[in-house]
């Protein structure tokens, strides 16, 4: 499984919505709260093994950003 279909299965479960997109974002995705937005930032810490900084959480606010956050990581 490749690192977007991984993230795009964390999205979909933390979400949970059906269909996940990698145009997702906070702006369209009425499920992406502050509460699920935190929870995707631990979701994604237990999945690959990574601490995330405040700012990095904060900057999380769609797929392409959380993609590259993660390569960064990784």
């Amino acid at each position: 499984m490749s690192l977007e279909e991984k993230v795009l299965d964390i999205m979909r479960e933390t979400f949970e919505v059906d269909n996940v997109s990698a145009d997702i974002s906070q702006k369209n995705c009425e499920r992406w709260d502050s509460l699920r937005h935190l929870t995707l930032a631990s979701e994604l810490e237990d999945a690959f093994d990574i601490e995330l900084e405040p700012e990095e959480i904060a900057e999380m606010t769609d797929f392409s950003r959380v993609i590259a956050m993660l390569q960064s990581k990784l």
